[in-house]
């Protein structure tokens, strides 16, 4: 081997093992004749090989100049010595390849620079060369030769190339301190040695205008004698004397006229004149020069036309001047080059299709350039949000930034990675069809399924979605049409809507319900991209914040993110978006915001030179130009170039085999200041009938289907899809699945503003239009396309007032299946549309019409909170009504409307409104009288069995239907407002049952009378009656109030059952109240959950996550009174765990508008007093609590822990007070604990135990005391009540205390700290450890 070395090989014996190693047996080739040898040297294999040591080359010669720069030489001293240009470095290169059994066993190190030392003296003598050669490779056994070697290079793999260095030779003189000079020719010294490596070890040799050298296919290397006194190509020491390059170097005679230097590049070389010579050395006479070699030779090779440019480039630096426009300056620019051919080298290497761009033209991909940093953090968003934490991310910029196409970047990375992503973009003239973007992007999941094959997880899907939603299935469906495909019914299979509270609510649920479903069923995290969010409606925000809302923080299983795309223009920050964005914020959930801006100049250069596949320094002059033009916004950019493309001033050339352009042309072409205006100069340029349909098209917004143009087109008789196709071959519009979609937003922009002051007679025009196909077709996308284009002409262009009462008509049946869609902006919108239409005396000549709309609107204003649109037009109604009956339905919108703002105007609005159907509410009534109603109304149900009632008839009576609504919505607000009217309510409700039928009210009359009763001693009969209200939800088909009736009822049935397992109905009461979109009555059953989970002994981790999660829902829907219930028991629970208290929530104050919240605030500071044992301030605060007078008729878990506690506050004030009055209120606490310890020993036992334990140790009962002391601690151990268990321990400890048993008491002191340690009140285990420390000693407690 040349070398002698393991693996070291020269230049020659790798050319030629490497091009051995090729297979070239391709039948078809060697048919016509092609050189084995040559058909190598064109392949992928050898040209990555060949470009790897060219490349190594390349970075050692630049790593060597770089060092030279870098060192600071003192005056005098000689230049950093570099490789002296040279036609014969090939001689002195060597390869260094990798074993094919080896590889070097993972110690593949490239080799590398030669140690330079600037300040000091160095020649290398031959029997150096092997020391420096260790030193550089840094492996000794490489340069060791075995007596096996000639068989281990049968071992090597030539292609697989470690590195390439220039050897040093052991005599050399330095180059001139002209650094510019010198590296040119370099630069063209490196081509030299390029050209032969390329060309498969042929040397170039004289070239004439007409004798070409043509390969052989084999060189025969002979020791060129180049270099007078045997001079090698690489310095060691410094000289200081200038080299005169003629006298030195024997190369070329002089070549011809530059025509044939740069034939290659203008296209006058021809294949037939290519004449075989054998490569020759002259001497050449000191008056010579370097001159450029022509690289005809490798292009007869078939080599790629861009390498062979690159070594025509480097060979045009002869004798340190650019012979060419393209020549190299900088070695810099080699390097760079060539990796870009190794990186990339389907852009960069491989030669162009020019037969196919002369037809296309320029082809601009979407790809993004220079915003790796802004994809790098939407990756890490997106990367957190599947960790378990909900989070969005927003892209920001002017339009054509790129917005969108990082966006869709981020979706192939999801898509990849088995995420789920999916998309959908909203219309400025699209806001008509309710919940398009999102229903778009859902849509587009459920044909996925259906479409791609994937059976088994659409079965799945299916079975989750039916099981979580079951009948509301039918809702989710009507936004979701493909929904139905996937679960299996269609609409007819649903039954009849049961009702609902608030059908947004809903929505909003089941929406949410949805995604957790595809996101659990498929174990994928989902993402919902929503494009052009300035134009988003605001019930979509809605959405979004719902969604963001649920798979927030606290649920750390539902993974979902959400990217967004704005345009930064056309927002403020009065945006609903951005209010939503605040709202989230709140709740801490991570904002991520990417602004796009428009490109610089480099990042322009790097877009166009790979698009063109040219090198950045051949594009650099283009790119400045362009940028100039465009600002460097990304859609001005590709539109520019497409238009130079079309226009010829960027074409395809065939000689040159690249793309060239006219930068002169370019430079003086006018262009307009913005996209937009451009871009309608160039829809300018269509025809006539085109522009007429793409002004017509973009009527509908960025998108539309093919299926509504073919209607439209049929209606109006005019060629849409011809005019449509054309505009497509043009690149206007794209037409994809089954739509025709502008290319941009900007383009349907500049297509609409065609129309300027006509735009309303063409919406009208094609509103009118199709009018006809809904009523034909009964397609829903079709009435609010066409409603809306009538909308968007406007009560103006009406012609007749028949038409306008037509156009009414229409508005109100768009806007009621938008409340099919529980869309109610949109709906209102509608709405609001058609009363517009209406004429002056409307009432008067149109009274069904305007009835029905007005109250419809109302309504829909009451529930996208438009207070004051609602009371405009409840005002209409109750001012133009023609009866009482026709003013019922605005009425109950008022007292829906005041319930959530002003409570106690809903209870007085509806008493009145109930007096009028001749239902009186009474507010004097007695206790005595209320009482014999109750014992009446027991009578009446004496004689019915449970199946009698169930099977009772229904109420048929519209007023009587009508009252009951109105008492429903009474009996919760009276609960907590006026709780004495809470039997009058619902003895009312259950007699109106009994003698008229069931409504779909009744359950919650029967659910309340049952609490009643309990209230009243009577639990287990109240249980009878709250599982006959249960049962009449299926009975009546009443989903409404569903959530309302479980809630209550399980109240009721923590008194008979074990309360760690009926809490649990509380959460499906909480999940049928979302369902109904009731909202107050998930907050109750949400808060009665978090509440329960405490008394009841669970784990305070646990209770404080319950907590949080109800507040959460609160908050966000601006809950106070729910909330101020929650607080005053949150924060006690926050206390006892130890929070500061800058982390305890405000409690909200209502003064005494609901005495029921005042109380319960009341009875916290009793309880933590005495938790923390706070004497004084627990009497004082007693004293309040035992004042209230709240006449509740209401029965709920929370009373028993006020008895339970509030009865042990009253024995230690008696014990130490001697006050007979708190004895007395002890009596009736116990009292009432006993009643419930008779009827479910599980849940009060203990209590009852303990209370009594108390009571003895006030009277000095000792005995009495021990044993209930110990009973209580047992019952509450046993029924799983930790905190009451703790509680035992520590009141026994004070006890033992008391008596002077201090070994006794330091034990169940002990245990107390141990007890509530593991409930998780570390603030009060530590208070009874100081306790312990300072009562006893911290000696006695260490002997224990």
């Amino acid at each position: 081997m040349a070398m002698g070395g393991r693996n070291m090989i020269s230049l020659l014996e790798w050319i030629n093992g490497a091009l051995k190693s090729i297979d070239t047996s391709d039948e078809l080739l060697s048919s016509f004749g092609a050189d084995p040898r040559t058909l190598a040297l064109s392949s992928d294999a050898f040209l990555s090989s060949a470009l790897k040591v060219a490349r190594s080359l390349a970075d050692q010669i630049c790593q060597a100049q770089e060092e030279r720069a870098t060192y600071e030489i003192p005056n005098g001293v000689p230049c950093q010595p570099l490789p002296t240009p040279g036609s014969n470095w090939a001689d002195s290169v060597t390869v260094r390849l990798s074993s094919r059994d080896q590889h070097f066993n993972g110690d593949h190190r490239d080799l590398q620079p030669l140690p330079f030392h600037p300040n000091k003296e160095s020649s290398a003598r031959p029997g150096e060369l092997r020391d420096m050669l260790k030193s550089a490779i840094g492996d000794v056994s490489l340069l060791e030769k075995d007596e096996g070697e000639d068989e281990a290079a049968e071992r090597y793999n030539y292609l697989s190339v470690a590195s390439a260095i220039l050897m040093p030779p052991s005599n050399s003189v330095d180059g001139g301190c002209d650094q510019v000079k010198d590296e040119m020719q370099r630069i063209y010294s490196l081509g030299l040695l390029f050209y032969e490596l390329f060309s498969g070890g042929e040397r170039p040799s004289e070239t004439t205008p007409h004798k070409i050298p043509k390969s052989d296919g084999i060189s025969h290397h002979e020791k060129p004698e180049l270099l007078e006194g045997n001079q090698e190509p690489f310095l060691l020491h410094h000289q200081t004397e200038t080299i005169d390059i003629a006298s030195n170097l024997n190369l070329f005679d002089e070549i011809g006229d530059a025509d044939s230097i740069f034939g290659s590049l203008n296209g006058k070389h021809d294949a037939d004149n290519i004449q075989e010579q054998t490569p020759k050395k002259k001497a050449m006479k000191s008056a010579d020069k370097m001159r450029s070699v022509s690289v005809e030779l490798l292009k007869s090779k078939g080599l790629p036309w861009s390498l062979c440019n690159l070594i025509a480039n480097m060979l045009d630096c002869a004798n340190g001047d650019l012979c060419g426009d393209d020549s190299y300056s900088h070695m810099s620019d080699v390097c760079s080059d060539l990796q870009r051919m190794l990186d990339k080298p389907h852009t960069y290497l491989d030669d162009l299709d020019l037969a196919k761009l002369a037809v296309t033209g320029l082809q601009l991909n979407e790809t993004v350039f220079g915003r790796e940093a802004e994809f790098a953090s939407l990756q890490g968003a997106y990367k957190r949000s599947i960790s378990g934490e909900s989070e969005l991310a927003i892209i920001s910029g002017t339009s054509g930034t790129g917005k969108s196409v990082l966006a869709h970047r981020l979706g192939s990375f999801v898509n990849t990675r088995g995420g789920i992503f999916l998309s959908g973009k909203f219309d400025q003239l699209q806001h008509a069809t309710p919940f398009s973007a999102i229903a778009a992007a859902f849509n587009q999941y459920c044909d996925m399924l259906v479409n791609e094959g994937e059976t088994a997880r659409a079965e799945k899907v299916a079975a989750e979605l039916n099981r979580a939603l079951g009948q509301e299935a039918f809702h989710l469906s009507r936004v979701i049409p493909s929904l139905s495909t996937v679960i299996g019914r269609d609409d007819r299979q649903y039954g009849v809507d049961q009702g609902c509270v608030d059908a947004q609510k809903r929505l909003l649920y089941l929406l949410c319900q949805f995604v957790e479903v595809i996101s659990s069923s498929s174990g994928a995290p989902v993402t919902l991209f929503l494009d052009d969010l300035q134009w988003a409606d605001t019930a979509s925000i809605q959405v979004i914040h719902q969604l963001l809302l649920n798979s927030g923080s606290l649920n750390k299983s539902k993974h979902f993110f959400f990217l967004g795309c704005v345009r930064q223009e056309e927002v403020n920050g009065n945006h609903p978006f951005f209010s939503m964005l605040s709202t989230v914020c709140q709740f801490g959930i991570p904002v991520t915001t990417i602004t796009l801006s428009c490109m610089d100049e480099d990042m322009i250069n790097t877009l166009i030179s790979d698009v063109l596949c040219l090198s950045p320094r051949l594009t650099r002059t283009l790119a400045n130009i362009v940028h100039h033009k465009t600002k460097g916004n990304p859609l001005f950019f590709s539109q520019l170039m497409i238009s130079l493309s079309k226009d010829g001033l960027l074409r395809p050339s065939l000689s040159r085999h690249r793309w060239e352009w006219d930068e002169e042309k370019i430079q003086s072409r006018k262009l307009p200041d913005d996209v937009a205006t451009f871009m309608t100069s160039n829809i300018g340029r269509l025809p006539n009938e085109v522009q007429m349909a793409l002004a017509m098209l973009s009527c509908f917004g960025a998108s539309t289907k093919v299926t509504l143009v073919e209607a439209l087109e049929t209606q109006l008789g005019m060629s849409l899809i011809d005019s449509m196709e054309k505009a497509a071959a043009e690149g206007v519009l794209d037409k994809i699945n089954g739509s025709y979609s502008f290319g941009h937003d900007r383009l349907q922009e500049a297509a609409y503003n065609m129309m300027r002051h006509d735009a309303c007679l063409f919406h009208f025009k094609i509103g009118v239009a199709l009018v006809a196909c809904t009523l034909e077709y009964n397609d829903d996308d079709m009435l609010f396309t066409a409603t809306d284009q009538l909308n968007r002409g406007g009560p103006a262009v009406v012609q007749d007032a028949e038409q306008a009462v037509l156009i009414a008509n229409l508005n109100f049946t768009a806007g009621m299946k938008a409340i099919e869609m529980s869309d109610f902006i949109s709906a209102y919108k509608f709405f609001d549309n058609g009363i517009s239409f209406l004429r002056k005396r409307h009432w008067q000549e149109n009274y069904d019409l305007s009835l029905k709309m007005f109250v419809a609107a109302a309504k829909c204003a009451l529930f996208i909170g438009n207070i004051v649109s609602l009371k405009y037009l409840s005002q209409q109604v109750l001012t133009f009504a023609k009866s009482f009956q026709d003013k019922l339905e605005v009425l109950y919108t008022t007292v829906n409307s005041l319930a959530r703002y002003e409570p106690p105007k809903a209870i007085d609005k509806a008493i009145l409104v109930l007096s009028d159907l001749g239902e009186e509410v009474s507010e004097s009534c007695s206790e005595s009288d209320i009482k014999l109603s109750i014992e009446q109304t027991r009578m009446m149900l004496n004689k019915y069995t449970d199946e009698s009632l169930l099977n009772h008839k229904s109420m048929e009576d519209p007023s009587k239907i009508m009252a009951m609504k109105f008492l429903a919505r009474l009996e919760l607000l009276v609960l907590l407002i006026r709780p004495s009217l809470l039997p009058i309510v619902t003895i009312k409700m259950v007699q109106l049952s009994i003698k008229h039928g069931m409504s779909p009210m009744s359950p919650v009359g029967f659910t309340y009378y049952g609490m009643l009763l309990a209230r009243l001693g009577n639990i287990r009969e109240g249980c009878r009656y709250v599982r006959i209200g249960r049962k009449l939800l299926d009975r009546v088909g009443s989903n409404e109030v569903a959530g309302e009736v479980i809630t209550i009822g399980t109240q009721v049935m923590c008194f008979v059952e074990p309360v760690q397992s009926a809490n649990e109905f509380f959460l499906r009461g909480h999940a049928a109240a979302m369902l109904a979109g009731d909202m107050s009555n998930a907050m109750a059953s949400s808060m009665t959950y978090a509440v329960g989970s405490y008394w009841a002994g669970t784990k305070l981790q646990i209770v404080r996550e319950n907590f949080a999660k109800s507040r959460i829902l609160m908050e966000k829907q601006n809950h106070l009174m729910w909330l101020a219930h929650q607080t005053p028991v949150e924060r006690s629970m926050l206390i006892l765990i130890g929070a500061d208290e800058t982390d305890l929530p405000g409690q909200p104050s209502f003064g005494e508008a609901i005495p029921y919240a005042s109380m319960l605030i009341c009875f916290q500071k009793v309880y933590m007093s005495f938790m923390f044992r706070k004497y004084e301030h627990m009497k004082a605060s007693a004293e309040i609590y035992f004042g209230y007078n709240v006449n509740s008729w209401s029965l709920v878990y929370t009373q028993t822990a006020q008895a339970f506690h509030g009865g042990l506050a009253a024995y230690w004030v008696f014990r130490k007070s001697n006050d007979a009055k708190w004895a007395e209120r002890a009596s009736r606490a116990k009292f009432a604990m006993t009643k419930w310890a008779d009827c479910n020993e599980w849940n009060f036992q203990s209590k009852l135990y303990l209370m009594e334990a108390e009571e003895a140790f006030c009277y000095n009962d000792i005995d009495s005391a021990k044993s209930l002391y110990e009973k209580a601690i047992s019952s509450a151990r046993e029924h799983r009540f930790i905190n009451e268990e703790a509680l035992a321990y520590e009141l026994a400890g004070y006890f033992f205390m008391e008596f002077g048993q201090k070994d006794v008491s330091l034990n169940f002191f002990l245990q107390a700290h141990e007890k509530y340690h593991e409930w998780g009140a570390f603030a009060k285990a530590n208070a009874v450890y100081e306790f312990t420390m300072t009562s006893m000693g911290a000696g006695a407690l260490g002997g224990q």
